[in-house]
């Protein structure tokens, strides 16, 4: 099935081979609402809404997709907008960063929050009025933590605890990295990415020595699981620039989990968050030229130019390989995904391009 939005909030699931609706459309959102890429878990789908477009509240709608009558629940922010998309944590809690703008009494702007997806109710929270964030929150484990990694305008990367994001006094952060993108307004990633290297493992110790001579009767030795072939390494957390990518390491300083600088890519002019394949990091230069926001098809096409797509070693970030001249078309900001043993690339011109890996191949 497909599911899609139409701009009267109304939720569609369509039937894939005939692209007609093969359920009651069903009421999901007010007409004409800001809302961002829907996530659906399990049998509720997700989504953020923000700049209270069609005089929508700011915050956080669910729509139940197994019952037949599609219930609709909410959670507002009565203050800032959704930045970015919602994120599932891994406890399944819903995590996501509010903007700025005004908030009424118990209401929530420059925050991170975390939502109940079953009751749709705030569990916790994080904020601070000097922070105004600018990416959708990574989740991941690190330790015995579940770590929010989330980008501020200022360039920084704060690192919150899942399960305590702001601590006792709701302000507090696990970790505050210094500008990584030059300072306030140069800032803007959308989204961060992250992966984890797997090594291979040591070899296991020798087995015991078998049982002397005389020693009939001794018990067999016990086989336990077979010792893994990989141990987790490094982890990484990737961050567009407005010229490159900035690869940190997730590390423990004292116990606590902060960044240290990793690798600055070669220069990839207004970068897209970055695919991560096998240790390959995936990063495509959009073509689009910043402050294009609401400009015209005509003034995209006159002022951007084609897209490029770069393979990056995960590691150090080397070029390993360019997609050069073959884009001819800027990427206009949603289709690039990978499967199959393909990146994809879907062009303003209304191109789709396809490039295979031949690690995959091999398989």
């Amino acid at each position: 099935m497909v599911y899609a939005i139409s701009s009267d909030g109304v939720l569609h699931v369509l039937g894939v081979p005939s692209g007609k609706d093969i359920q009651k459309p069903a009421p999901f959102l007010p007409p004409n609402a800001n809302w961002s890429d829907a996530i659906a878990v399990n049998t509720t789908m997700y989504t953020g809404t923000s700049n209270r477009c069609g005089d929508t509240a700011n915050g956080i709608w669910a729509i139940d997709l197994a019952a037949e009558d599609k219930p609709v629940s909410s959670w507002k922010t009565n203050g800032g907008g959704i930045v970015g998309l919602v994120a599932v944590g891994i406890d399944g809690s819903l995590i996501a960063a509010i903007g700025p703008g005004p908030a009424s009494a118990g209401g929530y702007a420059n925050a991170i929050v975390s939502v109940d997806p079953k009751t749709m109710q705030l569990k916790d929270w994080f904020t601070d009025p000097r922070v105004e964030f600018v990416s959708t929150p990574v989740i991941f484990s690190h330790g015995d933590k579940d770590i929010v990694a989330v980008a501020a305008k200022d360039g920084r990367i704060l690192l919150l605890d899942a399960r305590s994001l702001g601590g006792a006094n709701h302000s507090t952060p696990l970790y505050a990295s210094e500008s990584v993108a030059g300072g306030a307004g140069a800032f803007a990633p959308g989204a961060l990415a992250t992966w984890q290297e797997m090594l291979p493992a040591p070899p296991p110790p020798a087995p015991p020595a078998p049982p002397t001579a005389g020693a009939a009767g001794a018990p067999a030795p016990v086989q336990g699981p077979p010792p893994p072939t990989v141990v987790p390494g490094t982890r990484w957390l990737l961050v567009p620039t407005a010229n490159a990518i900035t690869a940190l390491k997730v590390v423990d300083n004292g116990g606590k989990a902060s960044l240290q600088p990793g690798w600055v890519s070669r220069e990839i002019a207004s970068p897209v968050t970055p695919l991560v394949v096998n240790g390959v990091v995936f990063a495509l230069s959009s073509g689009r030229p910043a402050g294009t926001a609401g400009a015209t098809a005509a003034e995209l096409a006159k002022r951007s130019s084609p897209a490029v797509l770069y393979a990056l070693n995960g590691a150090d970030g080397k070029e390993l390989w360019t997609s050069g001249k073959t884009i001819t078309s800027f990427f206009p900001g949603k289709s690039f995904w990978s499967a199959n043993g393909q990146v994809y690339v879907g062009a303003f011109d209304g191109t789709v391009y396809a490039f295979g890996f031949a690690m995959e191949r091999k398989h």
